[in-house]
């Protein structure tokens, strides 16, 4: 029963996280915006779903140690024949005489009720397992984080790879209506066979580069489905644009790092409440004990099974346990516990220190990554300029064809150097906004 509980938990879950923003489908395949494909992501992850089923496994151990706090009861029914009685030996006139005694039958039913009424110990557990329950909480919301950071790089350099085999695809189209140009002139004697080589050649190298790109693409959208949970066979459109993304991602708050925010620092934190619980545990070792116990039990014997006559008797315990001396042993593992509890505050302490670091190292690149963007535009529009330029007096007569080639082979550098940038930008902002401990809506 507790087993579907976890299963029916993990998969309501799932479900409302999934329903929340569910992707169109278009024949068999589906359709994803960034948004979505992180959506599907967190309902689909196995390591997200291994995350749920951790805190709901943690659950179930707080309420494991509840139970033993609560007063136990069970029913003990034993039936007993004895084969061969035992032999006593008593002295008759004078004579050492074995005899066998007892019955043959003998039948007991008794009910057993325990409970522990005093323990530190168990206590101080009962609050430590709640701690672990949380500690896993925190886990799980760590891995979520991590599955929303990897499905986005991975859908940004997606849309990259889109953008590039789109660019390519213009210049492919550009350069083979002036190589059919030139082949035509060149049938007419105007223009050299060697601009017709030229232009083959460039050709030839952006047929190349599609190529490239578009198997680039296929393996960059396996990795993306690995990371949602989704079968690699299923057919997956993206829908967003790259450059709408960046224009709609707008860095949060850039104020000072509030380290509570970020989840490995709330980890760490809950680990230390975890080491101050063990530390307490030992200690509580060293205070008494006090448990209680009744039976109630009934009997029937005799040389046959007979269950008409039954005798019965009822007790009632108690048990104090005081500990005394343990051979310095709980002392040891006091120690142990707070050198533990002292190597976490240590790493809190250091953990701070590096991410103050990594807050100040994601600005600088997410400042400069605009920068570059905006550099990059410019030198873009430049370069599409200049092309256009110099095909207009290659046309016209008074240009050459290796004007072109480069102004080409320029724009193409600039656009490629622009969709780096963009994409530097987007993982620049994402960083950032992961350093800073912010979830980011897409």
């Amino acid at each position: 029963m507790k087993l579907k509980l976890l299963f029916v938990f993990i998969l309501a879950t799932s479900a409302q996280l999934y329903s929340q923003n569910k992707p169109a489908k278009t024949g068999d395949s589906l359709s994803f915006t960034l948004q979505q494909a992180i959506d599907y992501a967190i309902a689909n992850n196995p390591n997200y779903k291994n995350a749920i089923a951790d805190v709901a496994y943690a659950q179930q151990q707080v309420k494991e140690v509840t139970a033993i706090g609560i007063p136990q009861a069970k029913v003990q029914v034993q039936m007993q024949d004895a084969i061969q009685k035992q032999v006593f030996v008593f002295p008759v006139n004078g004579t050492p005489t074995p005899i066998r005694i007892g019955n043959k039958y003998t039948t007991t039913a008794a009910l057993n009720v325990t409970w522990l009424m005093a323990d530190g110990s168990y206590f101080l557990g009962l609050k430590a397992a709640k701690e672990f329950t949380e500690m896993s909480r925190k886990l799980a919301y760590k891995s979520e984080l991590d599955i929303r950071t990897d499905v986005s790089k991975t859908y940004f350099m997606a849309l990259i790879t889109l953008e590039n085999i789109k660019l390519v695809g213009n210049s492919y189209n550009t350069i083979n209506s002036l190589y059919n140009q030139t082949v035509a002139l060149n049938n007419e004697g105007v223009a050299e066979a060697l601009d017709v080589d030229r232009l083959k050649l460039q050709l030839n190298n952006v047929s190349i580069t599609r190529h490239k790109l578009d198997d680039q693409y296929q393996i960059v959208l396996a990795l993306l489905k690995s990371k949602m949970g989704m079968s690699p066979d299923q057919p997956m459109k993206l829908t967003d644009d790259i450059n709408q993304i960046n224009e709609r991602y707008v860095v949060g708050d850039t104020t000072d790092l509030k380290f509570n925010n970020r989840a490995e620092y709330q980890i760490l934190q809950q680990q230390l409440v975890l080491n101050k619980y063990d530390v307490k545990r030992y200690q509580y070792g060293k205070y008494p004990t006090l448990a209680s116990a009744f039976t109630y039990q009934q009997s029937t014997f005799g040389e046959k099974i007979n269950y008409s006559k039954w005798y019965d008797n009822y007790f009632l315990a108690l048990q104090l346990s005081v500990p005394i001396f343990s051979g310095f042993a709980n002392d040891a593992k006091i120690q142990k516990a707070k050198i533990t509890q002292i190597k976490t505050e240590n790493s809190i302490a250091n953990v701070e220190n590096l991410l103050s670091l990594e807050v100040f190292q994601a600005k600088q690149k997410y400042l400069r990554a605009e920068e570059y963007v905006l550099q990059q535009k410019e030198n873009m529009a430049l370069a599409d300029k200049i092309v256009n330029t110099t095909t207009i007096k290659y046309k016209e007569g008074v240009g050459s064809n290796l004007e072109i080639t480069t102004a080409t082979q320029d724009q193409k550098t600039a656009q490629t150097n622009y969709l780096n940038a963009l994409y530097d930008l987007l993982i620049a902002k994402l960083d950032y906004n992961q350093a800073m401990g912010q979830i980011t809506k897409f």
